[in-house]
């Protein structure tokens, strides 16, 4: 896994899909973790997990180039 400042408050992540996998699993056990301790910030990670989710979805599709 290889982090680098893009720009203040952004972040490039270069990692292998099974250290992606790790931590978008991490972040789904926390939001559940999360939504009998504070429904806001469930609610903010949810938020952050449907993008990911709309982001696969898009690079699922037939036309996205495969590295």
């Amino acid at each position: 896994m290889k982090l680098d400042w893009e720009r203040p408050g952004v972040v490039r992540a270069t990692l292998k899909v099974e250290e992606l996998a790790a931590l978008v699993a991490g972040a789904r056990m926390a939001a559940a973790a999360l939504a009998n301790q504070s429904a806001e910030q469930a609610d903010e990670l949810g938020r952050v997990l449907v993008g990911f989710d709309r982001a696969l979805t898009h690079l699922r599709a037939p036309d996205a180039t495969r590295r």
